[in-house]
């Protein structure tokens, strides 16, 4: 009796052992055979948090460059003394220019090419702080100009024969002037500045009316 018990005991420890060893054995098996149901690696959720936290400060850096940049463009223009070239502007008209006849042509494919490559090298001196030669230049530009407003007068026949009023003396603004301020004088228009003149021009003699418009002409 005590045999069949020892029996049985040693038949139930060697089942014990046998289940115990097989087990760890099927579980690598079974993960083998099936990768997928690997336990996946945790994914670092914070990342595109941070992410975007660099992007937006990278950008926050970029305007900050941008607005030094153009606070630094508007100190180098407001620093430039332009005031020659306000003078020159207000004087135009008094201003000597050079003596030479410039034709249409000459002032399309020569004159305005100088003006206009004058202004562009005097911005790109603004840019880079170069005082000098921007004021070179805007003056070069401003000499150009003035030259084409004088040959354009000689090409351009003007609507009236004076440019300020003969009785007192005002500037004639050609798109204000109505037909009843205008008068024919031996052959030419002459323009008032508003309704009381061309009466008044009536009433003058012809010798004074001579006397007059050579005050006013262009």
């Amino acid at each position: 009796m005590n045999k069949r018990r020892l029996a049985t005991v040693a038949i139930v420890i060697g089942v014990a052992v046998i289940i115990a060893v097989s087990l760890p054995l099927t579980q690598v098996k079974a993960d083998h055979c099936h990768p997928s149901h690997k336990q996946t690696p945790k994914t670092d959720v914070k990342k595109p948090v941070r992410t975007r936290a660099l992007n937006l400060e990278r950008q926050r850096a970029r305007t900050r460059v941008l607005n030094l940049e153009r606070q630094r463009a508007r100190a180098r223009i407001s620093s430039i003394d332009n005031s020659p070239v306000r003078v020159g502007v207000s004087s135009l008209e008094n201003k000597a220019i050079r003596v030479e006849t410039l034709s249409l042509d000459m002032i399309h494919s020569r004159e305005l090419p100088i003006a206009i490559l004058s202004i562009d090298k005097a911005a790109k001196a603004v840019e880079s702080g170069d005082k000098k030669t921007v004021l070179a230049e805007l003056d070069k530009a401003l000499n150009t100009l003035i030259a084409i407003y004088g040959a354009l007068g000689t090409h351009v026949k003007p609507q009236f024969a004076n440019n300020r009023c003969l009785i007192m003396g005002s500037p004639i603004n050609p798109e204000k002037v109505t037909k009843n301020l205008i008068r024919d004088y031996k052959g030419q228009k002459v323009a008032f500045c508003c309704a009381g003149c061309p009466s008044t021009w009536d009433k003058l003699t012809d010798t004074q009316k001579q006397a007059k418009l050579p005050k006013v002409k262009h």
